[in-house]
């Protein structure tokens, strides 16, 4: 197949999410993602941020729960197609409570390079060299600390999907580390295209 542009792969992608997604069952779907199902549609925190998908157009709104005043904003396209996908996959497979290196993922050989190089690089680049800033932005965005590598911490990005940061401080001998990891059920949630896509959210996140 040929290569795609990415805002043509963006389009296409969120195309077939709305198809499938307006014939789903979104009560079933909402069930086996942990989200809840409201009058206004599906209700489902991403990485603690509630967002609301209706039913059947697949409209996906961020909520602001700071301002329960302020109307909803269109999430970005690409956690519009990242929820979606995350509906339509969840099998309501229960936490492994096991961590994956990326490349452990169904076919995450395919993407391990350039993950390695997006999200785990910047992270590396950005926060080796302080581990205080890391650990202030991790808990921000409601990271629990793991004793894993010099600081670790753990996501609750949906329901039920976890993943985790890992950071090893570098010095003049050895460069700084980083690692994503992902609970051993997110091929149950999400393909990994999106995990690498949630991958490099997080690390933009973290370093921003």
């Amino acid at each position: 197949m040929s290569q795609l542009d990415p805002n043509r792969r963006f389009q296409f992608a969120q195309d077939k999410a709305l198809a499938d997604w307006a014939a789903a069952d979104p009560a079933r779907c909402a069930a086996l993602a942990g989200g809840s199902l409201t009058p206004d549609g599906v209700s489902v925190p991403f990485f603690g941020r509630p967002h609301l998908i209706t039913h059947p157009d697949g409209a996906v709104r961020a909520i602001n729960p700071a301002h329960a005043e302020a109307p909803p904003r269109d999430a970005h396209v690409s956690i519009q197609i990242v929820l979606l996908h995350y509906l339509l996959t969840a099998d309501g497979t229960p936490p492994a409570d096991r961590w994956l290196a990326f490349r452990e993922l169904p076919d995450g050989l395919f993407y391990a390079q350039a993950f390695a190089g997006h999200a785990e690089g910047l992270l590396a680049e950005k926060l080796g060299a302080d581990l205080p800033r890391f650990r202030r932005a991790a808990e921000a965005l409601g990271g629990q600390p793991l004793d894993l590598a010099d600081a670790a911490y753990r996501f609750p990005a949906f329901p039920r999907l976890a993943v985790a940061a890992l950071l090893w401080e570098g010095d003049e001998d050895f460069p700084a580390q980083a690692r994503i990891l992902f609970d051993a059920n997110a091929g149950h949630y999400l393909p990994t295209e999106d995990l690498a896509g949630m991958g490099d959210w997080l690390a933009h996140r973290l370093t921003r």
